[in-house]
């Protein structure tokens, strides 16, 4: 035999020991089998072969890794300056409500004091009130008096005139 037809036969030999590609529907479990099985056959050009392509399918496989991963991180970024947005309308929202709770407690205290003057000054009017009624009172038994006085001044000088 010559030494270019036993090349031929070992191409064909190593085409056929060679582990299937992806393309030809192989799965993991035959893979696994194929390299189990078939090391012993392999050449060291198959060997090759078989690493560069395992190499170039690894290859793809981080690197679609590596963009998902990169797609993952923009995301969560996005996420994470969404949550940061938020936490700080969230701590505006809580200095705006301990203002309005500042600004109520403040309301109400005037509101108190208000209705405490309010009650003092109807305690006042009251008072003031009262003191009028007695004047009033008093200004009536004294016009009386004056009346009967009169009247009796009036009876007195009838009865002289008389």
């Amino acid at each position: 035999m010559g030494r270019n037809q036993r090349k031929k036969e070992e191409n064909t030999r190593n085409e056929n020991t060679s582990p299937p590609r992806k393309d030809q529907n192989s799965s993991p479990a035959r893979e696994q089998s194929w390299t189990e099985n078939d090391c012993d056959e392999m050449t060291e050009l198959d060997f090759r072969r078989w690493i560069m392509r395992n190499f170039c399918e690894l290859k793809d496989h981080v690197l679609n890794q590596c963009e998902e991963t990169k797609n993952l991180e923009k995301r969560f970024e996005k996420r994470f300056e969404e949550m940061i947005t938020r936490m700080d309308n969230l701590e505006r929202n809580m200095n705006e409500l301990k203002e309005l709770k500042n600004t109520i407690r403040e309301l109400r205290e005037a509101n108190t004091s208000f209705n405490s003057r309010m009650d003092q000054a109807d305690k006042r009017m009251s008072e003031v009130e009262d003191q009028l009624n007695e004047i009033k009172r008093e200004t009536k038994i004294r016009e009386k008096k004056r009346k009967k006085e009169r009247i009796s001044e009036v009876e007195d000088q009838l009865n002289e005139i008389k």
